[in-house]
Order: C-alpha cells, then structure tokens, then sequence
C-alpha cells in the first residue's frame, strides 16, 4: 500500500507487478507491467572436475554460479589462447602448463560481473612409454629376454604378452613359451593417472642345433651301436645325411633325422670297415634357410 514500495524477489525472473490507484470519491484504476529481475550472480563459483592432469587433458568447468541461465551472456577466456560460451563448457589443454581461467558473466538486464581464477589449471607433460630388450634376437636356444622400461614420468607398468599381463614390475623378464612374432605392450601409468602404450613386436627365431658324434662301435655290445647326429631341429626340411668312405663311395644315405647308420653298407649289407668316414648333413631350416653340416666320425670295431 506504500506509494514507493521495496520489494525482494527470491529467484530471478519476470514478475508480472500491478499498481492499482483509488481516488477520493473511490474510483479505481490499474495497470500491470513485467518486472524482470534477472541480476548478475553475486559470486561466480566454478567446480573444475579436475585440475592436475597431463596433457592433452580434457576439463569440464562445471558453473555453480547463482543466478545463470541460459539468457546469461557467459565468456570464458581458457587462459592458453581459447574462449567459451557455454555456462559449464567442456575444453581440451593440448600443451603442458599453468592457466589462468576468466569467466565474465552479463545478465539480460547488463549486470556483469566477472573474475580470474588464478593458475585454476595445470596441465604436466604427458607421460612417454618406452622399452629396450636384451637379447635383441631371442631364439627356442635362448627364449629368456630381459626388458629395461625406459619411460618417462611413469609409476607403474603394466606388461602384456600377446594381450595377457605378465608382468608389473618396471624391469621384468621373460621367456617366451613359443618362436615366431610375439607382441609386447607396456602400458604405464603417470602419478595423475594418465597412461600410455607402446608395443614392439619381439621376433623369437626358431633356431636350429646339430652336433655330429666323433666315433661309435657298432659291434653287438647294445653300446653306442648306431651313428646319428643329435640336436634340436624344430620345423626342419628336405634333410638329407651322406656318409662316404675314404675313397669317396657313398656307404649310407638317409633323408630321415631319426635313422641313423649301424656300420653296414646302407644298413644292410655287409658290416663296413673300422676307419674314418665323411659326414655331409644338410637340410632347410624352419624359416627356409639352408644348412650344411660336415665331419668326420671314426667307426671302432
């Protein structure tokens, strides 16, 4: 009923307001106009869901100030060369360091606050993967390889084998189960939580080991009766043994690893004299490369 009545609105928006007038002999009239009170937030609150990260880091500047709605004019100015509008915008730091974040704020009716959020963000310098391994040809003869993490800003490690973890340690080592092309992954982990991955692929050679005995006594004895070479030999092909005499005859021939000569001609004929006699062993090897081996074995009756 004041004539220049003070009113407090509790949420900001249009509020349809009506003035009515009585005149002494009690006439009335009235008029009703909008008020809109839609001021500046008092105190611009901003939430960062997270503040210390590694770059590239993606932030959500959640806007917690009151009132704001979208008929707010918002800016935000990043602090590493890039701007916003949204009221809670969502921004990538793509280079390490500290930023400064402004947010200014207008309402529909021009009141405008503002404030800079000093050194609100700090983006680190991503973390590196890296590894070196040794012996840098592991083969089926020597399948235990000894991994040296090199990474930078890293706090833990996670090593895979073929997509299964086989390690956590920051220097493991391992011997491969089988040859071939085999992928090792280590995934590290920065004190904030950020990762990163690197993967090399680790070559295991199938490797091939022959050796040609010196001297055996094929006479009956059930004791080192039979001449034939011994090693490891994984995928092997087109093997092929000749043995020859002194004066060139070939006396056994096999293309069989596992047959191997008893002293007669080609296994049997009649028993072959005590004396040296050439060895020639040849064969392809599991990735097609070709092998010869040669050496003299001494037959003792």
């Amino acid at each position: 009923t004041l004539q220049v009545p003070a009113h407090v609105y509790a949420e900001p928006k249009g509020y349809p307001v009506t003035l009515t007038i009585t005149d002494e002999h009690g006439c009335e009239n009235q008029i009703t106009r909008v008020v809109n009170w839609r001021p500046a937030p008092a105190l611009l609150i901003v939430s960062p869901n997270d503040t210390v990260s590694c770059a590239p880091a993606t932030v959500l500047f959640n806007n917690l100030s009151n009132p704001i709605d979208n008929t707010y004019e918002v800016f935000w100015d990043f602090g590493d060369g890039n701007t916003g509008t949204a009221i809670s915008p969502i921004h990538t730091y793509r280079q390490a360091g500290l930023f400064d974040v402004q947010l200014s704020v207008t309402s529909p009716i021009g009141c405008r606050i503002d404030t800079v959020f000093e050194a609100l963000i700090e983006i680190l310098p991503a973390p590196v993967a890296d590894f070196s391994y040794a012996p840098t040809h592991p083969s089926n003869l020597e399948p235990l390889v000894h991994f040296t993490d090199r990474s930078i800003d890293a706090v833990h490690w996670d090593w895979y084998l073929d997509g299964q973890i086989f390690s956590q340690s920051q220097h493991p080592s391992l011997a491969f189960p089988d040859t071939g092309l085999h992928e090792i992954m280590l995934v590290i982990t920065h004190p904030e939580f950020c990762l990163d991955t690197l993967i090399q692929v680790v070559d295991v050679e199938p490797q091939t080991l022959l050796h040609l005995p010196n001297a055996f006594t094929p006479n009956e004895d059930a004791v080192n009766e039979l001449f034939l070479p011994a090693g490891i030999l994984p995928g092997i092909t087109d093997y092929r043994m000749r043995i020859y005499d002194r004066w060139g005859r070939l006396v056994f021939e096999s293309s069989e690893p596992r047959q191997g000569w008893n002293g007669r001609y080609q296994n049997t004929g009649r028993p072959a004299p005590a004396g040296v006699y050439v060895v020639l062993v040849s064969y392809t090897g599991p990735r097609g490369e070709k092998a010869e081996r040669k050496g003299l074995v001494t037959l003792l009756r």
